[in-house]
Formats: C-alpha cells, structure tokens, sequence
C-alpha cells in the first residue's frame, strides 16, 4: 500500500477508532452481531499460555543486515517464535515454529474504559512481520493490541522438517498461531498485498456470529468463530487455486528464492511499495525487505 506520511497517521488513527467503536467496526464485520453488548476482546495473551521456541534467536538488525533504523530494531527485538499445532500434513511432530512481533496497547486514563479489539496483521508476499515495524508502534500508542505474524515459509518461521508451505498450510499455521497466542479470542485481521488472500481464508473460516438456541445447547456464549472483522490492504486472492505455482519444480523454487534475494530486486519492490519514496522507500528499508532471505 502506498503511503505518504499524513496518509500513514490517518491509517493508523482510521484503524483504531475501527477497532475501539464497536459502531464503526461493525461496518468491517462480515456479519455483524445484534448488540454491542456482546462485544468482548482479548485485549493480550499471556506469555505462559504458549510454549516459545527456545532454539529461536531474534534478527540482529545491525550486524545481519546493517540497519540502523530504530523502529526496526526495536520490533526485531520484540520478535519471538512459537510452536503452534499443525496437521501431520505440515510437519510430522504436529507443531510448526511460528515467529511474530507483539506491540503491546499502550494504556492511557482516556483510555482505560474502552474496549478494543486486538488487530492481527499478515504481511505480503515474502515479507515478515518487519513489515509492520512503523504502523504496529503507533496503532499500540492508540491502544491497540497489536500482533503482526510470518506466514508459514515466510519471514522467521521454521523451515526444517515442514513438509507443505501451501497457501493450505500457511492458513492452517496462522489458525494455529491465534489459537495458541490468542486464545481464540476475538480479532479484527489485517492482509497486505498476498497476506490478504490468507487473511480472506482465515476469516472465513472464523467467522463471529451468532448462533440459534436450538444449535447453541454445548455453547453456553450462543456464539461461535472469533473473527469479528478485516481489514484488506491492496489485497489479493486466490479465485481456483495457485495455478502453475504448486506444479514448480522444487530447484526453479530454489533459484527464485536466489532472485528474491537480489538487490535490483528489492529495490524495485521498494520504489514501488510507498506513495512517498523519496521519505520511506529507504535504504534501510529495502535492506529490511530481505533481511529475512539472507
């Protein structure tokens, strides 16, 4: 998404009123509930309530990729990694290495008595959770809980001993990712450019509503799914499948992994990716860009 820096703050205002009225957020819900009464949020998981991957060590920004940029070291620093459950289809332990970044709701007295929705964010295509590194700081100073997730493949995630990295995969790994960290709590979900598509299958698949007596009898909340809302940026799906993409030969994917890497490249990608490029598309951020490749 293209952004110039007034654009950049009103998103980040746009997002959190979202988030904290449940009048406004029902305009992002795909079905929106009756009453806000039943609005409630998981406003942070606890730490105990997942276990971290111990073998995981968070990106040195400086001596990996020489950044210098203070709010990508700082959310490299928050980076953590955690094993999530997964079909024997992914992975034949049955858990995956999800790595993601929280920033955490900053509580302020004229905030305390609202009630806002944690926002979980998915970034593009072979991207990471860095990409949220300028709008997760502010969206937190608003109050909002932020959570900004690798896909399956992408960004810090495990890598060995998976055996899918399918779009199927990477959905099923983000499912399994909220239920660990967020306790299936409810979520507004965010998608750039490719994460859009996961973000589109997920939410489908969650989907707050509402549900009848008669089908609510071992569901003592009369609810049921947990996704009360997204947000789509330039998004993009899938309509029947991956096409050409799953029939790739495993050394063509390996040799495109090399093109990704490369600098032309990513700078490409970054003139491209900002409504200002001449203050954003920096050379920290192109660096920041493929930082997880290297």
């Amino acid at each position: 998404m293209k952004t110039s820096t007034m654009m950049r703050s009103n998103y980040a205002v746009a997002l959190a009123a979202i988030l904290a009225s449940p009048q406004t957020a029902h305009s992002f819900t795909l079905t929106p509930p009756k009453s806000s009464s039943s609005l409630t949020t998981s406003l942070s998981a606890t730490s105990s309530s997942y276990q971290e991957d111990l073998t995981f060590t968070p990106p040195n920004t400086f001596t990996e990729g020489s950044i210098s940029e203070e709010l990508c070291t700082a959310a490299a620093q928050k980076m953590k990694r955690v094993m999530v459950p997964v079909s024997t289809d992914v992975s034949d332990t049955g858990f995956v290495g999800i790595s993601f970044i929280h920033f955490e709701a900053q509580k302020s007295s004229s905030s305390s008595n609202k009630k806002t929705l944690p926002l979980l964010l998915v970034h593009g295509f072979d991207s990471s959770a860095l990409e949220y590194r300028r709008l997760g700081p502010q969206l937190a100073a608003m109050g909002v809980d932020v959570y900004a997730v690798d896909l399956l493949g992408w960004g810090y995630t495990q890598l060995e001993n998976v055996k899918s990295f399918s779009a199927a995969a990477k959905v099923e790994a983000l499912q399994g990712f909220w239920n660990t960290v967020g306790g299936s709590g409810e979520v507004v979900v965010g998608g750039a450019s490719l994460g859009g598509a996961a973000t589109i299958e997920f939410a489908a698949k969650n989907l707050y509503k509402e549900v009848s007596e008669n089908d609510s009898e071992n569901n003592n909340n009369n609810t049921e799914g947990f996704v009360r809302g997204t947000v789509l940026i330039d998004a993009q799906g899938f309509v029947d499948g991956i096409g050409p993409m799953s029939f790739l030969p495993a050394p063509l994917a390996r040799a495109g992994i090399k093109v990704l890497q490369s600098v032309p490249l990513r700078n490409s990608a970054n003139q491209m990716s900002y409504y200002n490029p001449e203050t954003y598309a920096t050379e920290d951020a192109l660096k920041v860009g493929r930082l997880h490749c290297l």
